[in-house]
């Protein structure tokens, strides 16, 4: 959480970050987005680096990204871990 919140933070500085919100919500009535700084995907920035999943339940959109950190050892691919989706299952 905070790591990745650092480095988010240290990613944007002082840029202005601007989303596209969906047109529609998601199953839970929440509202969707992504999020840019300088024309970057912060979601795929994250991906791709090893600090964030491809969730493809909901989409496919970050699965290249996720193989990339993977093959290259980047950041949660360094480490043992359970995924977010299947420790929530546990409980």
């Amino acid at each position: 959480g905070k790591f990745v919140k650092d480095i988010l933070v240290k990613k944007i500085g002082n840029n202005i970050i601007n989303c596209e919100i969906e047109p529609e919500k998601d199953f839970f009535d929440r509202t969707l987005g992504e999020c840019f700084v300088n024309g970057e995907s912060l979601s795929k920035f994250l991906v791709r680096n090893g600090w964030a999943f491809a969730f493809t339940r909901y989409s496919k959109k970050y699965v290249k990204d996720e193989e990339y950190a993977k093959e290259n050892n980047l950041g949660l691919w360094t480490m043992e871990f359970i995924y977010p989706w299947d420790f929530r299952k546990k409980k």
